[in-house]
């Protein structure tokens, strides 16, 4: 059998090292340029694009709907490839009577789409029940820079920072502005993938650089900023949920090895293989990035962890590293709570998810070091179902409240 070779700079997510998609997109990169006056009309005028996507879009999808190219079909919890994000609406929706179906190319290969029925009315949502398929969003807050452009207007804290393509440009913006140590990442995308923290030296940069150029043309040079990692779910102008994301990581009993340890915690049913679209939480992978952690610590992975001390098996927060999840929805300060909202006002969507990083979410954050790192139209609201501690949140249910 042939093995594909992966990216390392993906792990834990097995893609391809050739990223043959992502070199297409870059060499194209220069035929947006044309394309910005319609970008210019769609953002200005709401309602030629709202008229664009109630014509074309959507009609687009009941015409591959009516000839069976897309079918609808029953939802079955256990498929793999259905995200959990949208899966516990589906669950939420089923309590109160209302059928969701998912859409599959020829009945077969999965897609992101979905349809239901609300007063007589089919509507087809990509994710997400508020995420019509004619919806339109005032702001591409999930483009990293526009947000970033955004927020120092209302006096939001995000890291400096800035977008670069050429790497001497970039290194020169660090020297004179920014300072070591920084994160260079791509300028859209997510989870972690070919993004590079707490860089110190000229050298680390450069390396930090030739990664995420494999896959972005663009990429953004921030300043680094140690502490822990929140993610925020605004809907309707209200906070409803916050939860702390924490490395994957094991706490010794001074019996078992590592390795041990590690298979012990996977052996949690709500851990899924990372593959596994409708888990959120999922094992611990032992990746190369795993093993030199350990070196780091020197440790390896027969080595027996002294009662009650913590280690991290990854330097990254993403769940399908095996990260954990701390609910911290009771104990955000209510100035902070006033920043979220604020935060959703400005993005002029009625679903947010709100990446923060700060010392401590239960003290203001102009009294810490801390920053807004992005803004989600489509957020992972499953994390908020599965916490290691603290309570669970159904954000469905505020999601159905408002949309259904």
């Amino acid at each position: 059998m042939k093995t594909e070779k992966l990216c390392p700079h993906c792990d834990p997510y097995l893609s391809k090292s050739g990223h043959l998609a992502e070199k297409i997109e870059n060499l194209l990169y220069p035929i947006k340029n044309f394309f910005y006056p319609l970008e210019w009309i769609l953002q200005n005028y709401q309602w030629i694009h709202r008229l664009f996507n109630i014509v074309i879009t959507s009609n687009f999808f009941k015409v591959l709907l009516f000839f069976n190219i897309l079918q609808e079909v029953e939802i079955n919890d256990l498929d793999e490839t259905l995200h959990n994000r949208s899966l516990v609406v589906i669950k939420e929706a089923r309590k109160r009577g209302i059928t969701i179906k998912g859409i599959k190319i020829l009945g077969k290969k999965s897609t992101n789409f979905f349809s239901w029925i609300i007063n007589n009315n089919k509507k087809i949502f990509e994710g997400l029940p508020y995420f019509t398929v004619d919806k339109v969003l005032p702001i591409d807050f999930d483009d990293k820079k526009k947000l970033k452009n955004l927020l120092p207007k209302e006096n939001f804290p995000p890291p400096r920072g800035n977008v670069f393509r050429d790497y001497y440009l970039a290194l020169r913006y660090v020297k004179e502005t920014l300072g070591f140590p920084v994160v260079v990442k791509p300028r859209n995308g997510s989870l972690s993938k070919h993004t590079t923290c707490d860089i110190k030296t000229e050298s680390e940069f450069k390396e930090a650089v030739r990664i995420v150029k494999i896959i972005s043309g663009d990429f953004i040079v921030e300043e680094f900023i140690e502490g822990n990692v929140y993610r925020i779910t605004a809907v309707n102008g209200n906070v409803v949920a916050a939860c702390r994301r924490e490395p994957p990581n094991i706490i010794g009993d001074g019996k078992h090895i590592i390795s041990e340890l590690i298979e012990l915690k996977n052996k949690n049913p709500l851990r899924g293989e990372i593959h596994q679209k409708n888990y959120t939480l999922h094992k611990i992978i032992i990746s190369e990035k795993t093993k030199f952690l350990l070196i780091q610590q020197k440790l390896r992975l027969d080595s027996v962890l002294p009662k009650g001390k913590k280690i991290y098996l990854h330097d990254k927060v993403v769940l399908a590293c095996g990260a954990d999840i701390h609910d911290v929805t009771d104990i955000i300060h209510l100035d902070n709570i006033m920043l979220f909202k604020k935060i959703q006002e400005i993005c002029k969507a009625s679903l947010v998810g709100i990446d923060f990083i700060a010392q401590d979410i239960s003290k203001p954050y102009y009294r810490q070091r801390c920053a807004i790192i992005e803004a989600n139209s489509l957020p992972y609201i499953d994390m908020h179902y599965y916490p290691i501690t603290g309570k669970e949140r159904n954000i469905a249910a505020h999601i159905l409240d408002s949309f259904a």
